[in-house]
């Protein structure tokens, strides 16, 4: 096994952190920061992303269910989850046609590194002056399956989870608190990345591999979920708010690198 693969589990180990604490689903970091390391081809790392991003939510989700502390409202956020299904495969019809359309890799990892700046410095202000935002509360189902189509769209695309998204969106949209949106994020990533994985399969789009890669990072992801989840416990929500920007500002900044690097303004 490539002493690589070994950091590229660690990634994934602190990157399942972050799901039972702040709902983020791992990918966010893990697909920047794997990109960053150049020791696997952007599709590749996308792929392995959200197999560990699903891995890790229904680990956490299942935890919840046994151990009766689940805050998930299923009828409500079903529409949302459904949607965000139906959205993550249009996103991977889109990736892979973006993958034709533009023969070089480095250009894809570009394009998602582009849109993930964007999108990280946008929640990061929304969170930052929340308090001073009017939200909304949807009720309707339709509205809510056609929030969760646009994300899910948006982060099948990019190749991660979404949950730092995923958590502005459901503060913003459905007036929700820190800890009960971190549950449902998973809740939501877990049916989104499930369509996006049986899509792969049955389209016959999935990238080539190691085993051990898959292996490793699906066993990291379930270590991050348990470490994660007591963790959680011990937690104020003041300090998950401040865990949470943290992990945006290194979003952002590994994006930053990434976009640099895929455009060829710097070089590793």
């Amino acid at each position: 096994m490539p002493l690589s693969y070994l950091a590229v589990f660690i990634v994934a180990f602190l990157a399942s952190l972050l799901g039972p604490l702040c709902g983020i689903g791992g990918g966010v970091i893990i697909k920047p920061v794997v990109d960053a390391m150049n020791v696997m081809p952007v599709a590749t790392v996308s792929f392995l992303s959200s197999i560990s991003v699903l891995t890790m939510s229904l680990a956490t989700l299942t935890q919840n269910a046994v151990a009766k502390t689940s805050t998930v409202n299923v009828r409500s956020m079903l529409p949302l989850a459904l949607g965000s299904a139906v959205g993550g495969v249009v996103g991977k019809l889109v990736f892979n046609s973006l993958g034709t359309i533009l023969p070089d890799a480095e250009l894809v990892g570009a394009a998602q590194a582009a849109v993930l700046i964007v999108l990280t410095a946008v929640v990061f202000v929304y969170t930052i002056r929340r308090s001073s935002i009017q939200g909304l509360n949807v009720q309707a189902g339709a509205a809510k399956a056609g929030i969760g189509f646009v994300a899910g769209a948006l982060w099948s695309f990019l190749g991660i989870g979404g949950g730092p998204f995923n958590l502005a969106i459901l503060t913003f949209f459905f007036a929700m608190y820190a800890k009960p949106a971190a549950q449902a994020s998973l809740f939501i990533i877990a049916f989104s990345q499930t369509a996006s994985l049986v899509y792969s399969l049955a389209g016959g789009g999935i990238p080539e591999f190691a085993p051990v890669a898959l292996i490793g990072m699906c066993v990291a992801a379930v270590c991050g979920s348990v470490v994660g989840r007591k963790v959680a416990k011990r937690v104020s929500t003041s300090t998950i708010d401040r865990l949470y920007l943290f992990a945006l500002v290194l979003i952002a900044l590994i994006c930053c690198y990434n976009f640099a690097r895929f455009t060829g303004l710097v070089s590793l």
